[in-house]
């Protein structure tokens, strides 16, 4: 059957950061500053808030920013009114709009020849820190986000991959069956389990981060945008 749509996820699919330290350097310096600690108390703090968020993502869970920005403070034995946890949320999620964020090579071309093929194209992110709105940002400075005709992140959502819902929201306003779509992404047990039990095929890219865990492999694996591309020609032209 021809692939009608293609789904992508974002971090190590479309996006990357080439040093992930820098964005977490500032959120560790605004926690110091606004709950009036040491940066390393601050960043004991924010790495077990980190660590909290990835375990409600993996129980399928959704929490961000604000969350973190809540849990931290209360650690630091601050008080987390809404005020100040806001002012905080807020800090934590634009740290990485002034931090390097880029387009993986071949992104853009494999949107942009999609396109060409009347193939739709649809994005589902999982968000941590960096919500939605953040994001959306970042994709509009490395000239995808207009490739991308719906965008699903499970702040908005209200809940992460590998929940059936935020598939069906990526494509029903598409109009495509799950049989005729494909997800693209890094992950086994988020993008690939994710793809399979909503119904459509999986690509796992490895072109940035190589997952090695026990979770099911993809229907199909590319090394890079350009295979991943050249994959798809055959399966995308009627």
């Amino acid at each position: 059957m021809r692939i009608r749509a293609v789904t992508f996820d974002c971090w190590s699919t479309l996006l990357y950061e080439p040093d992930p330290t820098e964005s977490h350097t500032r959120r560790v310096a605004a926690v110091a500053v606004h709950a009036g600690v040491a940066e390393a108390e601050a960043r004991q703090a924010l790495d077990a808030a980190w660590g909290r968020q990835m375990e409600l993502w993996t129980a399928g869970v959704a929490s961000g920013a604000a969350e973190m920005a809540a849990w931290t403070l209360t650690q630091l034995g601050r008080a987390a009114s809404p005020v100040h946890a806001g002012a905080l949320a807020r800090a934590l999620a634009e740290a990485s709009l002034d931090a390097a964020v880029l387009p993986l090579e071949g992104a853009r071309r494999t949107l942009e020849a999609l396109a060409e093929a009347g193939v739709r194209r649809a994005l589902i992110c999982d968000t941590g820190f960096s919500p939605g709105r953040v994001v959306r940002r970042l994709l509009d400075r490395a000239g995808l986000l207009g490739l991308l005709e719906v965008h699903v992140f499970s702040d908005e959502a209200g809940v992460p991959k590998p929940h059936p819902r935020v598939f069906q929201q990526a494509l029903a306003p598409l109009a495509v069956a799950p049989g005729e779509a494909l997800h693209v992404g890094d992950l086994r047990r988020t993008d690939v389990a994710g793809a399979r039990g909503a119904g459509l095929g999986s690509v796992r890219i490895r072109q940035h981060h190589d997952d090695r865990s026990e979770h099911p492999e993809a229907d199909h694996v590319a090394d890079s945008h350009a295979e991943l591309l050249d994959w798809l020609r055959d399966r995308v032209q009627g």
